[in-house]
């Protein structure tokens, strides 16, 4: 079993898939698997990823699966949980990069400290942006950005779970994480921007539309059935309530307006 396995969704990256394969080939950890699920891009991003892995002969080991259509990041996701075998998982999307020692600070964190999620920080172009202390679970849930791919997480929690991205493609990552953080029984954090996050001005992400509204909130439906299904909604009720206020109604309002 690897220890950690990292999950990078494929669409439409061939500029920057090179660079971002370096740097996981990079990481000073050996015991890793490359999940690289191609999510059927109209690029030739896929063949650049499996020429420039050919000649590869180290201790890091990488598979290719794929979606059955196209089908957004969560869904890419998804089959890359189901499809991984490491202790811990993470999230790396194929236009950015990690730092050499993403997986083993993370990991040695982690272990360590018994923890389920382990978070760095991120940088954003060349500004460094922190989470909120993991520790404190309340008042990461009140003030966190949906930096999910600066997080470890232990691949039993999320599938003894069920926890798995819904199939929007919006806030699809703020509701993985925020179940992530509801069912962790312990969750630790380090400093250093360790995931390099690479802004780009066409992302769906910057794409306001009726449309992406209608995906933000089926996204919270999906995590407000999770809550009830597993009774967390009494304990996290004043967390949760603002979460939606401020990530899910009042961005689609948002979405709407511009759209």
């Amino acid at each position: 079993m690897p220890q950690v396995s990292i999950i990078i969704p494929v669409y439409n990256s061939a500029r920057h898939i090179a660079a971002c394969i370096d740097s996981l080939l990079a990481q000073t950890m050996d015991s890793l698997e490359l999940v690289f699920v191609d999510d059927h891009g109209h690029d030739n991003t896929m063949v650049i990823a499996r020429q420039h892995l050919r000649t590869y002969e180290g201790p890091k080991t990488f598979l290719f699966t794929q979606t059955a259509i196209n089908s957004g990041p969560g869904v890419a996701r998804n089959i890359g949980i189901q499809a991984s075998s490491g202790e811990y998982v993470c999230f790396v999307d194929s236009d950015d990069t990690i730092a050499p020692d993403f997986c083993e600070s993370l990991y040695t964190a982690a272990t360590q400290s018994g923890a389920d999620l382990c978070c760095c920080d991120i940088m954003i172009g060349q500004q460094l942006h922190k989470n909120p202390d993991p520790t404190n679970k309340r008042h990461f849930l009140l003030h966190f950005v949906s930096y999910f791919t600066t997080f470890l997480y232990r691949r039993s929690l999320l599938i003894e779970n069920d926890i798995h991205f819904p199939s929007t493609k919006s806030a699809e990552d703020t509701c993985f994480l925020t179940t992530c953080l509801l069912a962790a029984r312990r969750i630790v954090g380090i400093r250093g921007g360790k995931y390099l996050y690479r802004t780009n001005p066409y992302s769906v992400s910057r794409t306001r539309s009726r449309q992406r509204a209608l995906q933000r909130m089926a996204s919270f439906r999906h995590l407000f059935h999770y809550v009830h299904r597993h009774g967390l909604l009494r304990t996290y009720h004043l967390e949760l309530a603002l979460l939606f206020l401020k990530k899910g109604l009042a961005m689609s309002l948002k979405d709407l307006i511009v759209g």
